[in-house]
């Protein structure tokens, strides 16, 4: 035996092993059953090829040359069909083609075998046989490199473009490895054995270093892009969910990464370990497919973490349980919003009871204050009566000390009744209709209702200017100008600093400005200060919906919001809003 035939023995070989990891990777995805199907062929023609080069009698070496026709055929429409599965393009074109490609091969096929058009005869050579190809091959021979052609082109053209550096150099492994049989098989085992020159035959090893491309592709990249459903453990691995399989005693079979981060523990510490150790309820077979609950997960440090846990049998092809599948969810994000909601709810409530609560306050302020002036009348009328009969002079102290009481206690009466009056008016959402609005008188009615938390703390330096009325929903405005000056009082420092407002008008714009000389905004928080939910504030102390619901507001009527802030300089806030308010 010629040592050359240890050449397509070996191939064989390789292709077999080659199609089975192959084909296990991944069975049910067309892409990994076609690139198994590629690799096939080759390893059924070179066990052609072996016995061909083996057998003394010419007559079974031509059969076996027409034989082999199973294993070379195909290779064109099975190349352009596992581009067009493993790119994912949808050229209807290409696939009308499919149909007529495979036909037009199984037409060759029967031609091979047939007729003598393709093999007409074999050739003794000194390493068996060779054999002399007919008019007909060349014809066959265009097919072959079209479809091979075709599908590096929709290769280069899908992933030239592609994002992932992983997919394209992947594409192109398997791309070299179509080309390398490409361009050897076309040599020795077509072109020149149609011009007569009879060479070892390397197309079949050619085909081989096809299947060895694909399977280094799996080892080198981690994963296929013939095989998507061998993507499942790395997807697995990236979820920030905890994903477990558990054992029907509720020992843990298996976990991915997620879970082991949440626990806190190294992920080879998981397996084994009873579940009711980190879940407080444990996960218990659900009575139905699907269960899902709230519950605690202790970590090996820190405090409990609330989760949500969706938990569902797993059943073998009979349908007896095999365990449970646990997917696990941080809801500490979650949980903080809730708690979030619920204080913005209570703060709206309160403000819906506000404008009760000014109406009750208002009642016995208006009485007060009537009984208040009907004393002045009466007290200038004692005055006067003492006057007439000289007798003031005896009480002048009393009267005078009298004349102030009473001014003063109409000044307070009339202050409450302007706070109570504009907190009433603050908090009445009414149905938030435009209509015109002078934005300093806003502005003063907001500066009144956020008197008591700015009086100790807080300077105020007006500069209004001379502005247009602007159309406007009154009670929204008067929201965004109280979230500004509040948050700007907040911003000061203990012993107190100046907040400046200033109003303007240009064009079809005005301009408010508010503006403070407090603590500032860092830079990595500037961009996100409208986000709802995020504050810069204490704990406890802001809900981190004030600004994102002025934006909203602002941006309603028009208009838009700037900030400016240095950290421990201060903080800029400057409104536009259009007069027309569209």
């Amino acid at each position: 035996m010629h040592p050359y035939v240890f050449i397509p023995l070996a191939a064989s070989i390789v292709s077999a092993v080659l199609a089975s990891t192959i084909f296990t990777r991944d069975p049910a995805h067309r892409a990994n059953r076609l690139a198994t199907l590629l690799v096939t062929t080759s390893m059924v023609w070179s066990l052609c090829e072996v016995v061909w080069n083996t057998t003394d009698d010419p007559r079974l070496a031509l059969w076996l040359v027409r034989l082999s026709a199973v294993g070379w055929v195909w290779i064109g429409p099975l190349a352009l069909d596992l581009f067009l599965e493993i790119t994912g393009e949808s050229s209807p074109q290409a696939r009308r083609w499919l149909p007529t490609l495979y036909g037009a091969a199984a037409m060759f096929l029967a031609i091979d075998w047939f007729t003598p058009w393709i093999h007409p005869a074999v050739v003794r050579t000194s390493w068996g046989f060779g054999y002399e190809l007919g008019p007909t091959y060349l014809v066959f021979y265009v097919f072959t490199v079209c479809g091979l052609g075709g599908a590096l082109a929709l290769g280069a053209r899908s992933y030239r473009g592609s994002a992932s550096p992983g997919e394209r150099s992947q594409a192109r492994t398997i791309a070299v490895g179509i080309l390398v049989p490409l361009v050897i098989a076309s040599l020795t085992d077509g072109l020149l054995p149609f011009f007569g020159v009879q060479v070892p035959r390397l197309g079949t090893a050619s085909f081989a270093f096809l299947g060895v491309t694909i399977g280094w592709s799996f080892h080198r990249f981690g994963y296929s892009l013939l095989a998507p459903g061998a993507f499942a453990r790395e997807i697995l691995e990236t979820l920030p969910d905890g994903l477990a399989l558990l054992r029907l005693d509720g020992r843990i079979r298996s976990a991915n990464d997620g879970l082991a981060r949440l626990a806190g523990l190294p992920p080879e510490s998981l397996p084994g370990l009873p579940v009711s150790t980190l879940l407080t309820p444990s996960p218990a077979p659900p009575a139905s497919e699907v269960n899902e609950a709230e519950c605690e997960l202790t970590p090996a440090v820190g405090r409990r973490i609330p989760v949500s846990v969706s938990s569902s049998l797993l059943r073998d092809k009979q349908g007896s349980p095999l365990g449970l599948v646990v997917v696990v969810r941080d809801l500490r994000e979650v949980v903080m919003l809730r708690h979030r909601l619920v204080t913005s709810g209570r703060l709206a409530a309160v403000g819906e009871l506000a404008a009760g609560i000014a109406h009750e306050i208002n009642n016995p302020v208006a009485f007060v204050r009537s009984n208040l002036a009907l004393l002045q009348t009466h007290w200038s009328t004692l005055r006067a009566q003492l006057e007439k009969h000289d007798t003031a002079d005896d009480v002048a102290e009393v009267l005078r000390e009298g004349d102030e009481l009473l001014v003063e206690s109409l000044e307070g009466v009339d202050r409450a009744a302007s706070f109570v009056r504009d907190v009433k008016g603050f908090s009445h959402a009414g149905r938030a209709e435009r209509e015109l609005a002078d934005v300093n008188q806003l502005l003063e009615s907001v500066l009144r209702v956020a008197a008591p938390q700015l009086r100790d703390r807080a300077t105020l330096d007006r500069r209004f200017g001379e502005i247009p009325l602007l159309t406007c929903a009154p009670q929204e405005i008067k929201q965004v100008f109280l979230n500004l000056i509040l948050n700007a009082g907040q911003a000061l420092p203990a012993q107190g600093g100046a907040i400046r407002l200033s109003t303007s008008a240009a064009d079809a714009d005005v301009f408010v400005t508010v503006g403070d000389d407090g603590c500032g905004i860092a830079p990595d928080a500037l961009d996100r200060i409208f986000d709802p939910f995020f504050t810069t504030k204490p704990v406890g102390e802001g809900t981190g919906l004030g600004l994102a619901i002025s934006y909203q507001i602002v941006r309603k009527h028009g208009g838009e919001i700037q900030v400016e802030s240095e950290p421990g300089k201060g903080t800029t806030v400057r409104v536009r809003l259009p007069l027309s308010g569209e």
